[in-house]
């Protein structure tokens, strides 16, 4: 897909350039420039000090959300945040509730009843260190508490405040990530169909989120349609590399890399894009999603974008 320079420079119009060389940087740079202060404001919505026994509760859920990560999806509400504006402090709310949701989505995965993983980020999962019990009353309270951030923290039109907690409940939803869970907790008996339902596993599980990381803050910017609809694709991109990778990371990895077990994809014969294409073909399938979101990223103007894409395909975390 050759990239038309009139569209681009057409598009570029509708990006504000004052601060674009925040964005003119590699991923691993971007995020060591905003990785700090977005944690500082993610604690400060944790912390509430309790002086009863919930404050075991907090205890754990403030356990699973600052533990040592990739910090992903806030930095790619940020990198599109400054698309529009640098008022950083504007966008924290909406990177720090998308967080709190994937955490608790990462606290419940974990549980024996799910994927039934011992480690999570290098470290004990919240079920192992605090209890079943508490682990999920822990992933309950952050979903709930992001939603609590959303509707009273973010400094923008109440119609798109509400906007945007629709497009992000229906991310979490059957439609989201829950159904994605559940099509990829049942698996496909049918050879025939299981293409298919591989890709819509994950175009839900993993990619209906990230695509909200990506489109949101657009949405809270009053971005033109046809940047909506770039940024939209350039998410579904993300959100299907970023799975695929993670498949292939599975099999390469190490679990001390991972900072969760290796190989449990393959021992639980779960249907994966490794465990149905082979590994050749998922590096090859990653490598041509690479070159299709490097070719959004250029027409958005983004460099970090651009390098968020080779950043998934040589992770090794």
């Amino acid at each position: 897909m050759m990239i038309d320079k009139k569209e681009q420079i057409g598009l570029s119009s509708d990006i504000k350039t004052d601060h674009l060389n925040t964005l003119d940087m590699n991923f691993e740079e971007f995020t060591s420039k905003h990785k700090d202060m977005f944690e500082k404001d993610l604690l400060s919505y944790i912390t509430s000090n309790q002086s009863d026994k919930r404050a075991l509760l907090e205890e754990a859920m403030t356990y699973s959300l600052m533990a040592k990560g990739k910090r992903f999806r806030p930095m790619l509400v940020i990198a599109t945040f400054l698309m529009f504006s640098s008022d950083l402090k504007k966008i924290m709310p909406l990177a720090c509730a998308i967080e709190m949701s994937h955490t608790y989505s990462l606290i419940h995965d974990d549980l024996p009843a799910m994927d039934n993983d011992d480690f999570r980020r290098g470290a004990l999962t919240c079920h192992k260190k605090f209890g079943e019990d508490i682990a999920i009353l822990a992933g309950d309270t952050l979903n709930t508490y992001a939603y609590e951030i959303l509707s009273s923290e973010l400094n923008y039109d109440s119609k798109k405040v509400l906007d945007v907690i629709m497009n992000f409940s229906k991310a979490q939803g059957i439609d989201g990530m829950a159904g994605g869970q559940m099509l990829d907790l049942v698996g496909n008996s049918s050879q025939k169909k299981a293409a298919h339902h591989l890709e819509t596993t994950h175009r839900l599980k993993t990619g209906k989120i990230i695509e909200s990381c990506i489109l949101l803050p657009a949405i809270l910017e009053n971005a033109p349609d046809r940047i909506k609809q770039l940024l939209k694709e350039f998410g579904q991109i993300v959100g299907l590399l970023f799975q695929i990778t993670d498949d292939i990371l599975d099999v390469v990895g190490t679990s001390k890399e991972l900072g969760k077990t290796s190989n449990k994809d393959v021992e639980h014969n779960k249907l994966t894009y490794v465990t149905y294409y082979g590994l050749d073909t998922a590096k090859s399938m990653a490598a041509n999603l690479v070159v299709k979101g490097q070719e959004l990223a250029d027409k958005l103007n983004n460099k970090v974008y651009r390098d968020i894409m080779n950043f998934m395909i040589k992770r090794t975390f």
